[in-house]
Formats: C-alpha cells, structure tokens, sequence
C-alpha cells in the first residue's frame, strides 16, 4: 500500500454527516460512561458505534482512521470483559483518541488523503492499554520485501576476529549497545544513546566475518545513523526494533547465525521513510537498492503534529520567552536605580513588561507570581514623580522578586518544581529555591565545560587516527583530561573521577611511548573512545535528568580496566 491514500471525496460527502454524528454520539456515550462506571451498557453502546465508524471507514478506504477506529472498539471490548476495576490508563488512551480520532478525520477531509503510517502511533498507544504487540512501522506495507542480506554479495573490507578474541569483543559490544539501549527504553530520549548504540553495531559489522550476519548488521548501522542524525522519530514500536536487534546480539554470541527476516524487514522499510540519507545510510540505501518513500518520516512527523495542534515544547518555549522578559524588567530597574530618574517615560515601559509577563504567568497556571508582579505594578505606578533614592527598598523588593521568579520558572524547566511547589511560599523555601536554582546554574556550567571537553578528547582521537599517528593531536589531552577530573570532584560522582583518572594515565602514558603499532594503537584508542562515550552520555543524562544512573560508567569502567591490563 502507497504511504499517501487518495479518498473518493464524493463517496466521503456521502456519509460524512451521519460519521460526524456517530462519532459525536459515542464520544457522549463515553464521556457519560467516566462519570457512571458502574453502567457497562453505556460502554456496551460505544462499542457498538465504533464498530459502526470503523466499518465505515473500511468500506471508504481510509485506513489509517479505520485502525483508530478499530483500536478503540477492541480496548472497548477488553474493558468490557474485565472482572476488576478498569485501570486509569486503558480510560485515559480512550479519552485521547476520543481526541484524535475526530481531528484525523478532519484532516483527512480537508487534504482529500490518508496517510495510515500517521494513525500508527495513536493505534499503538490503544494496543498498548490492554497489552497487544505493537504494530511495526511496515504494517500497511503489502509489497514482498526484498532482503539484503540474502541477495546481496555486498561486504566490508575489514579484518573479521575469530575465537576468543570474538568472543570478547562480541561481548564488549553487546553491554555497550545494552547501555545505550537502557537508556532509550527509559525514554531518555538524547542522540548521544543512540550513538553509542550505532558505535556497537559498527564495530559488530568490522568484527564478524563477511556473509549474511555482516550484512544485516550494516542495515541496522544505517538505521541506527538515521536516528542519530533526526532522520527517524523515536516511538514505541521503533523502540521494540531496536530492541530486537540486542537479541539477535545475544544469538550471535550464542553461536545461533538464523536471522530474524522480519526485523530486517521492518528496519528496512524504516530506512525507506528515513529523512537523513547521507553517510552510511545513504551508502547502505544505494548498495541495498532501498528507494526513499514518497512521503519522509520528517514530514509525517510534521503532519501529525498541524493535525493535533501544538508541539510538546510548547511551555517549555513559553517559559524562555519569559525569562527573556524578566531579564530586559531587570535591566530596566537597574537604569532607573542608577539614574534615580521616576518620569513617566521611564516607570511606564517596566510597568507594561511587568503586567504583561503577569499575564503570561496567569496562562501558565503561576497566579501567585502574577499576583505578585502586578502588586509591583501598583508601587511603581505610586513611585512616579518621587525621589528613588528615598525609596530603594521598593526597587529591591522588586529585584528579589524579578530574581526568584526567573531561577523557579529555570527549576520548572529543569523539571526539578512543580507548578505546586510555588503555591503557598515561605521565607525559608524561597531562599530554598533560589539557592538549588543557583547550584543548578553552576552544575549545568561545570557539566556543559565538562561536556565540551570530553568531546574536543575524542575529536582528538579521531584526527590522531585520521593524520596517520601525527601525536600533536593528542599531546596536550593528558592537561585536558586532568581538567575534567578536577571539575568532576565538583559534580559529586566519586566513579568520574576515578574514570579519568585511568584514561589520564593511559593517554600519558600513550603520547610518551617511543614505538608506534598501527594495529594496537587503534585498538586501544577505539577503547579509550569507548570509555568517553560512556563519560559523555552519562553527562548528558546528569545534564538532562538533573540524575544519572551511576551504572552507565560501566563501560568506562571497563574500557579503563582493559587500558590498564594492557599496558
């Protein structure tokens, strides 16, 4: 099936009242049902609508409306049969697609198209509720896939390991890809995870020998290149691919060589809808004869987001354009402190920033600040005229508060308040917040120097490599490393440290050695950039979650250790 589904817009006028009245019908039928649990019949009555829609849309040709569709009468019919209570969640996907199901339609209508790989999330979210296996992203695919793997002779021009040494390696790569991995199923959600599953599968693909398993590994290299560089959205479903593909690690090591045809098949089709299609994937696409779909991952994503409204990151952009506010009232007071001047002219443009940040406040749900600059408004428009010299405490009363109302909406966006913590405010939790807001501040300077650092030692490392051993690239990383080391005693994880302290000694010892062994130096540096992916990505958690699991050192850990046993 093509990804874009013409409608017969004539057929659809047809019936579109009577849809529209159905669909308005069951969504009453459903609210009614929240308010009166206890009366399965009026769920009874919604299913039997939804069976109604969903035959409809079939009969259409409006897939992707008719999968929604489908998707809620089944929950409807698990809730239905159900001999407990029915959990929050089951009732929550309901009421959402209640939401989204009249809005695709919509949108449907007014593009005189279907796009079904649009409704797959929304689809997947139901199936989710009551614990159906997610649907891949190839769901409405109906051509027979062609696999790489099995009717290529394509391969790479490295050397294979064998034995032992394989052994050791696939395991390696195995934990790296697994912490990587851990990472996205927590829905931390940052490219560095995915690269350090793509370094994985890369190494995988130069460690095994040519044939088939090579093969699919390089598919899954080109997918997993697509997701670092924002070619693909990161779902659910997408997620479960993924994690398919540690499996197949785990057979491999196992010594089992069946490969599973249909996540190849899946990841295949992923690389089609794919918006990056430069470097490895590009290469990959053109080897393996993959043709890009007429309609990109990137615009689906972009579709769906018009069809339901705003982006996630809305608040989250709310809150910067505020900040930006309160920091120009800031520099507004700070004239008028130092200029003493309270002409009109010049209290008048603070009070308007000042009432119209309030009223940005009020929309976020924070009445308390908005209350509170507006109360300033009311001193400030009683100063004009006055002499500010005999009134500086008014004017720092309104600093402090221009102050903490900037570091609570930094906390908020850091995800470190709630919108509840800023209701009722004592003296005490004020200064509170104001000093965690300032120790934020200071840990997210040390983690991003930190973060920038580490990045510059493996750029290193790389133009090291790629100069053919020229050792003023890596000459001064020993200064380097040591730096990060002394500002990772500031973040207070005793395991960074201790890491770098192993990587400084290494690298020192690396730089000062008289004899150069191509084979091994790339070796042990592939090891030692191991160790700084690891560091990094567990800083990019630190900077993102304000927390990190101090588990995901363990490939640093273990890269250092083997340095060290090494030498």
């Amino acid at each position: 099936m093509a990804l874009k589904v013409e409608i017969n817009t004539s057929s659809y006028a047809v019936v579109a009242d009577e849809l529209g009245k159905t669909l308005q019908q069951a969504t009453n039928v459903f609210e009614t049902f929240l308010s009166e649990r206890h009366n399965l019949s009026l769920l009874e009555q919604c299913e039997v609508d939804l069976r109604q829609i969903g035959g409809t849309l079939r009969l259409l040709q409006i897939p992707g409306a008719a999968l929604i569709a489908d998707e809620m009468r089944s929950l409807c019919s698990a809730i239905l049969n159900m001999t407990t209570a029915v959990p929050e969640g089951q009732l929550n996907a309901l009421s959402t697609a209640f939401f989204v199901l009249p809005r695709y339609l919509e949108f449907v209508q007014s593009r005189q198209s279907d796009i079904p790989l649009m409704a797959l999330s929304h689809a997947n979210e139901l199936r989710a509720a009551h614990g159906q296996l997610l649907l891949p992203d190839s769901y409405f695919e109906t051509s027979e896939p062609t696999l790489f793997s099995r009717d290529s002779n394509i391969r790479l021009r490295s050397t294979p390991l064998a034995g032992a040494e394989l052994e050791s390696a696939l395991k390696r790569i195995r934990h790296l890809y697994q912490t990587g991995l851990l990472g996205l199923l927590r829905d931390a959600q940052v490219p560095l995870q995915l690269t350090v599953m793509s370094r994985a599968v890369r190494r995988l693909c130069n460690s095994i020998e040519p044939g088939p398993q090579q093969r699919f590994w390089l598919i899954a290299d080109a997918v997993l290149e697509a997701f670092v560089n924002n070619g693909l959205e990161l779902n659910a479903h997408r997620k479960k691919a993924l994690a398919g593909l540690e499996g197949q690690m785990r057979g491999r090591i196992k010594n089992r060589v069946s490969l599973n045809e249909i996540l190849e098949a899946e990841l295949t089709y992923l690389l089609t809808l794919s918006s990056y299609r430069a470097g490895m994937t590009g290469k990959i696409m053109k080897v393996a004869k993959i043709v890009p779909a007429e309609i990109g991952d990137e615009q689906v994503c972009a579709l769906r987001k018009l069809m339901l409204g705003l982006s996630y990151d809305t608040v989250s952009s709310v809150i910067n354009e505020l900040r930006g506010e309160l920091r120009h009232a800031k520099d507004v007071l700070e004239l008028l402190a130092q200029h003493q001047r309270s002409d009109e002219e010049e209290v008048r443009p603070l009070i308007a920033v000042l009432k119209q940040s309030a009223d940005i406040l009020l929309v976020l749900n924070l009445a308390a600040f908005a209350g509170s600059l507006n109360e300033h408004c009311e001193v400030l428009n009683n100063l004009i005229g006055r002499d500010l010299g005999q009134e500086r405490l008014q004017l720092e009363d309104l600093a402090e508060t221009l102050l903490f109302i900037d570091g609570s909406l930094a906390q908020i966006d850091r995800r470190k308040l709630n919108y509840e913590d800023l209701g009722d405010l004592t003296i005490e939790r004020r200064d509170a917040i104001s000093a965690d807001n300032q120790l934020s501040e200071a840990r997210s300077i040390v983690i991003d120097e930190s973060k920038a650092a580490i990045s510059m030692v493996k750029r290193a490392i790389s133009a090291y490599i790629e100069s053919d051993f020229d050792s003023t690239h890596i000459s001064n990383l020993p200064q380097l490393l040591n730096s990060v080391r002394g500002a990772f005693y500031m973040i207070g994880v005793p395991k960074l440290p201790e890491v770098t302290g192993g990587a400084t000694e290494f690298i020192k010892g690396f730089v000062e050695r008289t004899q150069i062994n191509p084979a091994s130096d790339v070796q042990s540096l592939e090891t030692l950039a191991d160790a700084m992916i690891s560091i990094e990505y567990f800083l990019n958690e630190l900077g993102q979650r304000h927390t990190a699991d101090a588990r995901i050192l363990q490939v640093a850990e273990d890269s250092v250790a083997l340095l060290r046993a090494a030498n």
